[in-house]
Parts: C-alpha cells; structure tokens; sequence
C-alpha cells in the first residue's frame, strides 16, 4: 500500500492543481468572456468526444491494465504489447467512424430542436474522438507501468491552462468562437503527443510490428475480454455523460452550462478515487495473477475508508461555501439555479467513493463479465429515468437520475463481491466517519458568519478542516492518516 499512498499523494496534489485551474475556468473564465449558450456547447462536442471514445476504443484501457502483468514479461514484449494495442484502437475507432457514418442523421436528429448548432461541429467531434481514444491507450499503459504522476500533470493542469489560454485569447478578440473550438481540440492532441513522447523517453515506447514475443496462446483471449469489456466501459460512460447530452437535447445549451458547472464543481469530491484507482488497479490486477484475495481485500478496504474521510471533508467544505462560491462567480445568480444540483451529485460521488475500488475488483476478477450486464442494465435505467425527470425537474431531475445511478450500481457491486469473495470494505471505522461528518456538517449551521464573502470562505474552511481531521486522528479511523499526521510531524521537528 506504500507505493499507492506515495504516488496518490503526489496525483492528488497535481489534480488539486488542476482543480484550482478547472474552478478558475469554469467558475470565473467561462461564465465572464462566454454566454452561457457557448459554454453549453463547448461542454457538449467536450461531453460528446467522451462518450463515444469508450466505445471506438474496443475497452482496451481495461484490457491493457489488465493483460500487461501477463504479457509484458519484459521490455521487449512490453513495447509489442503497446503497439498491439495502439493498433487495435486504431482498428476499433475506424470501426466505430462506419457506424457513425451510417446512423449520422438519426444521431444528429436528437438535437435539432433545442441545440442545433453541434450539428455543424460533428466532424470535430469525430477528431476528438480519436485523439482521446489514442490518450485513453497511452494512460492506460502508463499507470500498468506505476507511471501516473506525468500523465496527471498533463490530464489535470496542462490541458486546463491551455484552455484558459484560449478563452483569453477569445476575449481579446484575437481568435473567434470556431477557432476556440478548435483550439481545444489541439490542446488535447498537444496532451497526447507530449505523453507518448514521455514514454518515448522513458524507454517504454517503440514501434513494434513484430508480436512474436507476446504469448499467442494468450491473444484470443486478450480480444475477447476487450470485446466484452467494451460494452462495459462504454454504459460507464454512458452513465456519466448521457445527461449532460440530454439536458442540451431536451432543454438547450443554456440548461447544459449551468448543469456542467454545478455537476464539475461536485466532482472535486472524486478527485482522491480517481487518485488512489489510478494506483490501485494494478495492484490489485496482479493479486489476483497471484489469486492473493488477501490482498485484494486489504486494498478494498483501505481503499474505501481513505476516500471515504478525504471525500466527506470535501463535500462539506463545498456544501457550506456554496452560497459564497455562486457569489463570487460572474454571472453567479444566473448558474445557482445550480445548487442542488452541486449537493445531490456530490452525495453520490461520496457514495461512489464509500464503495471502494468495487469496480476494479470485478473488472479484473473473472467475474468481470457481471460487470457488463450490470452497466449497461443502469446505462438503460438512467436513460429512462432522465427521459421521466429531466421534462419534469429540469437540471434537478438529472442530478437525481446521476445520483440514482451511482448507488444503484454500487449497491449490486458490492453484494456481487461479497458474494463471490466474502470480503467487503465496511467496518466501525465507516460508521465513526460517517458520524463525524455529520457532527462537522451540523456544527456550521451555528457558525459565525460575517459580510465578507472571502473571510466567511477562510474561516468556515479552515474551522471545519481542524475540526474533521481533529476528530478523524483522535478517533484512529484509518492507520494511513495517523501515519501521514506523525510522520508530518517528524519532518517538521526537524533532524
């Protein structure tokens, strides 16, 4: 578990990072040199690319993660694995461009009544398709060889500020709206081509067309599990981003742009899952080479505990700063239609987060194919229930729908394991923490409150920062916690 504190500390502070940048886009950025109709539309080509790249990419970023231990016996098998891959993603995406082709107008046809003007931006949705098919891929084998730190740098803060460069460079009225646009678009490219030309450097990437040094035996089966795999990541996908799309369809762009605001400034709460994931998949991938269910079931736990107390803090903080953040933002009043859009969605990231790596686990055990049946059964049941709520509730009924998904789903993960594995990541420790954010989250209600929006942001902040992590190291809840608090306390009392 050292290594997955070690490298999760440094993602977290570069995602952290990213998250300063990404609220100072969207919350202050966007809403002041863009309409609203523009941001709606920028996040639906971004929200667009998303979604289908799952689906063009064949579910090889699971496959890699989960392959790599057994056909990378060494560096030489290690570059022809990449470029099987990379091939196959490139096969797979020009598999998914026939489709697209063919049902175009349908697809298209969606959004022709309240959000016509991504019709014109369908091409561009296919290159950015592409691109992040081919990141996907790079990222994927990346964080099989433990090397997360630079992608993140890369994914959380180098992709941002090019867009901040860019929404500048709009304002001055160097570049038009078209070519902010495509701009973006070349961020992402610029994203890839500095990663691969990482691992480049790094001795892990070469062009390998000859894959005899890969086991044929395990090949066939290598293509099945992307097969079925694929289905399984593209409803994930599907489950995250589908309402955003359907806001744009059924409501307009407006509606879109004060949905993904509010939906962007929950996910900071998932920022320490995606952190600790990164590192724990294949950790947990060669386990289970091992058959070390021992393991599996250590990281399970103290996956879901860490990010449970990480995760609770920071739904707080963002829950008793709300008001505050809607009134710093340009156009503030207009986006905190919002609110419980940020709250609902929250909770059920901080669900998502209770619930530990479940994901991981049954995607890399051979039980993964449960996992395909179960997605794409919440893929249809979130379809239907935004096709019920989004008329009726608007941008709420779509947090609903969010939320909805992600218990349901973690909910049967977590019996399928148990089942399966009899090991499950909940103890006395969840229910402590589970408690004193419920203590913390109470105790502002009767804090001091005063006329100054940033002193009301430090002081509540800061108050309830001292008092979680107070109770959370008195209380012992997790080993790793007390473990980082002392050794801080080492390095600051000095040799």
């Amino acid at each position: 578990m050292g290594i997955v504190i070690r490298q999760s500390i440094y993602s977290s502070i570069i995602s952290y990072a990213g998250v300063v940048i990404g609220y100072i886009n969207l919350l202050y950025l966007y809403p002041k040199f863009l309409s609203t109709e523009q941001i709606g539309l920028f996040r639906t080509i971004q929200d667009a690319a998303i979604l289908f790249s799952p689906c063009a990419q064949f579910g090889l970023s699971q496959t890699i993660i989960r392959f790599y231990p057994q056909l990378a016996r060494d560096k030489k098998s290690s570059h022809s694995f990449i470029s099987l891959m990379s091939l196959l993603a490139l096969v797979g995406f020009a598999l998914f461009f026939l489709l697209f082709k063919i049902f175009e107008s349908s697809l298209l046809a969606y959004f022709q009544d309240n959000a016509p003007e991504i019709i014109q931006y369908a091409n561009l949705v296919l290159w950015l398709t592409l691109i992040l098919v081919m990141v996907a891929v790079m990222e994927a084998f990346s964080r099989s060889l433990l090397k997360t730190v630079v992608p993140n740098l890369l994914r959380e803060v180098m992709a941002r500020l090019f867009l901040s460069v860019l929404v500048l460079l709009y304002f001055t009225e160097t570049i038009s709206f078209d070519q902010f646009i495509l701009g973006s678009v070349i961020s992402y490219l610029i994203w890839l081509l500095i990663l691969m030309f990482y691992l480049w450097q790094q001795g892990e990437l070469s062009l390998q067309t000859n894959f005899n040094s890969l086991d044929q035996k395990k090949l066939p089966e290598l293509v099945k599990y992307s097969l079925l795999s694929f289905a399984g990541m593209a409803g994930l996908i599907l489950i995250g981003k589908i309402d955003s799309m359907m806001v744009s369809a059924m409501i307009g762009f407006s509606a879109n742009a004060i949905y993904t605001t509010a939906f962007y400034m929950a996910t900071v709460i998932e920022i320490p899952k995606r952190a600790l994931s990164q590192i724990a998949m294949p950790l947990i991938s060669r386990a289970f080479e091992r058959n070390d269910i021992k393991e599996v079931a250590s990281l399970y736990r103290k996956t879901s505990i860490n990010q449970l107390i990480i995760g609770s803090l920071l739904l707080i903080g963002v829950w008793i700063n709300l008001d505050s953040l809607f009134a710093l933002m340009p156009k503030g009043e207009v986006f905190a239609v919002g609110k419980w859009v940020v709250i609902i969605v929250g909770a059920g990231k901080l669900v998502d987060m209770l619930f530990g790596p479940s994901s991981e686990i049954i995607v890399l055990s051979k039980y993964f194919k449960f996992n395909i049946v179960l997605i794409l059964i919440l893929a249809v049941l979130i379809v239907v229930s935004n096709n019920l709520l989004i008329p009726r509730y608007g941008i709420v009924g779509a947090a609903w729908g969010a939320a909805f998904a992600l218990v349901s789903f973690n909910a049967i993960k977590y019996l399928f394991i148990y089942s399966k594995y009899k090991i499950q990541p909940f103890d006395i420790n969840t229910l402590k923490v589970l408690i004193i954010a419920s203590i913390v989250l109470t105790a502002n209600y009767f804090s001091y409150r005063s006329d100054s929006i940033m002193l009301d942001i430090l002081w509540l902040s800061a108050l309830t920062t001292l008092l979680y992590s107070g109770l959370i190291l008195i209380t012992k809840v997790s080993s790793e916690a007390n473990e980082l608090y002392n050794r801080g306390l080492r390095i600051l009392r000095g040799p």
